[in-house]
């Protein structure tokens, strides 16, 4: 497996003194398959997070035209 595409960064407010941060990442697993990888550091994921999801070519189509369609993500793959 190649290595992960960092495609997000942000950190966020959890408490008055804790800021959590968190990593968005993709990377390619098959011909048409992606992973989106996810990871939150901070005092709600103690030691840390990770979830993964695997996409084929034709759901990620299907999920640029729902968020197209139904969200209005109209700048989506321009």
């Amino acid at each position: 497996m190649e290595e992960p595409i960092v495609i997000g960064k942000d950190k966020f407010k959890i408490g008055e003194d804790e800021t959590a941060r968190r990593e968005l990442r993709v990377v390619k697993v098959h011909d048409d398959v992606i992973q989106l990888q996810e990871e939150v550091h901070g005092i709600i994921a103690l030691v840390g997070a990770s979830s993964s999801v695997n996409l084929k070519k034709d759901e990620l189509k299907n999920l640029i035209k729902v968020v197209k369609e139904q969200f209005g993500w109209t700048d989506i793959c321009e």
